[in-house]
């Protein structure tokens, strides 16, 4: 086993990142409780409309590269690292300048791109999401924010491409602090009218932090020649596949909205956005180190059967062991988080965000296994994967008719277990990844234990509610500890 796959390295990476999440989550519940007393479910919904678009114009326009730009450079740097003379070394160096610049250069005139789109396209985005023409200047106004989440991906994909933690760390915490010391006065002053404004100064400020941090790890270069952008061919190509997802998913999540918003109003949209986001967010803890560590290290030994069942299984093992203890405290906390972080409006949402906590533990072992065809440049897989988790995203509306909030939360535990299931299937047919009986054992085990704190939670109430509520978050933590010096052992 390398030492970037033994256990206590990789628990380590997600520590660092979890713990650095963890920091962005309070700052984001602070900006959040604020927000939706300034905003009320309103005007949360009207900024989660606008959100939604932006990444999705984003996604569209940058073709992947935050995604196959990082499998380039890790590439490269995983070959430096690996380098035994001085004369193959240099030549790994060459090549990281060599990605780096190709990366950047593709990436500014993306932005630019998307952001002339978003401005030609403004009068048909007006009518999609709201039904009316009145938005039309909204979109022109939101068009920069669309570049600058471009270049933010971009510079963000050059850190983890050379493995800077630290660094990823650091900028994160920045960027959500900018979110509180930008937006928040911004609203104080107008209200919802304001919600525009603050998307794009937030963006506008992001992306000149992540510069900072990005030009100080590797010297801004740029090369916008023919000869040079011909070379970017098969990271487009893997990059392209990639946005054919991400629009899918936008646009699902973007019809959900919309849809939402005609038939229940836009309190309705706010009601949803937050419960999701509540959830979304929490787990992002663990989540944030799969993109920013494991994707870069998968990518590094793809290529090793042996290498990669074993940086796969440690992950896997890694984010079941902290994602339950912090899930189910969250499920018994959600009644009394909600009117703390958010207000009395919120309240109706949380059965819905509830239920969908459940499903985040099939979201993390899904993203395990969803990570492989991406860093083996398997098109085909990676598209047929998300193109499949794209359509069955539809099964909020059928939660959302059949039962309210509460449906969608189920529809959106039963869609995170349809991906996993079939991540699991194409993991062990096309890419030999075998889960033994000492990894699924421990997975049904946190499975109960997940169920049944959601049973005592629909079930009981009042005193009953919070004494079996702690006795599953205290359980859970021993059985994780339990399983963590097992591994470390082992």
């Amino acid at each position: 086993m390398t030492k970037n796959n033994k256990y206590n390295n990789v628990l380590k990476a997600i520590s660092l990142l979890g713990g650095v999440q963890g920091l962005n989550i309070l700052l984001n519940l602070i900006r959040t409780k604020i927000v939706a007393v300034l905003l009320g479910p309103t005007g949360v919904g009207l900024n989660g409309i606008y959100n939604e678009t932006r990444e999705l114009l984003h996604s569209t326009t940058n073709l992947g590269l935050d995604v196959s730009g990082v499998r380039g450079i890790s590439k490269s740097y995983e070959e430096w690292q690996n380098a035994t003379d001085e004369n193959t070394r240099s030549k790994c160096l060459e090549n990281i300048d060599s990605e780096v610049r190709l990366l950047r250069s593709w990436v500014l005139l993306l932005a630019l791109a998307g952001m002339f789109l978003c401005m030609a396209f403004a009068s048909p985005l007006s009518m999609f999401t709201f039904d009316d023409y009145d938005h039309t200047w909204g979109y022109v106004i939101l068009s920069p924010a669309v570049a600058f989440s471009t270049i933010t991906c971009g510079e963000m994909a050059v850190l983890k491409g050379l493995r800077k933690l630290r660094r990823l760390a650091t900028v994160s915490v920045i960027n959500v602090s900018l979110g509180l010391i930008v937006t928040l006065p911004i609203y104080y002053m107008w209200g919802i009218d304001g919600v525009l404004p603050a998307l794009v100064a937030l963006f506008g400020c992001i992306m000149i932090s992540t510069l900072a941090f990005g030009y100080k790890t590797h010297k801004p270069t740029f090369a916008f020649g023919k000869n040079n952008l011909s070379k970017g061919a098969v990271m487009i190509t893997i990059g392209t596949n990639f946005v054919v997802c991400s629009i899918m998913t936008h646009i699902v999540g973007l019809f959900i909205q919309s849809y939402l918003n005609k038939d229940a109003g836009t309190h309705m949209v706010g009601l949803y956005n937050s419960g999701y986001t509540l959830t979304m967010t929490y787990a992002g803890m663990i989540f944030a180190a799969m993109d920013q560590d494991y994707f870069p290290r998968l990518t590094g030994v793809i290529t090793n059967k042996a290498e990669r069942s074993i940086t796969l299984i440690k992950q896997q093992e890694a984010t079941m062991m902290l994602i339950t203890p912090l899930l189910i405290a969250l499920i018994v906390a959600i009644p009394a988080i909600v009117p703390l972080l958010l207000s009395e409006e919120f309240v109706t949402m949380i059965p819905m965000a509830q239920a969908t906590a459940v499903g985040l533990f099939f979201r993390a072992v899904y993203l395990s296994h969803a990570y492989l065809p991406l860093a083996a440049g398997d098109n085909r897989t990676f598209l047929f994967i998300n193109i499949v988790g794209a359509i069955d995203l539809l099964l909020v509306i059928v939660g959302y008719h059949h039962g309210g909030l509460l449906g969608m939360g189920i529809a959106l535990t039963i869609q995170n277990m349809i991906d996993m299931l079939l991540v699991m299937i194409i993991s062990k047919w096309k890419y030999g990844i075998t889960l033994k009986v000492g990894t699924l054992i421990p997975m049904v085990g946190y499975l109960i234990m997940i169920g049944a704190t959601y049973a005592i939670c629909t079930m009981t109430e009042g005193w009953t509610y919070y004494i079996a509520g702690a006795a599953m978050v205290i359980l859970s933590a021993v059985y994780a500890y339990y399983r963590y010096d097992k591994g470390r052992k082992g």
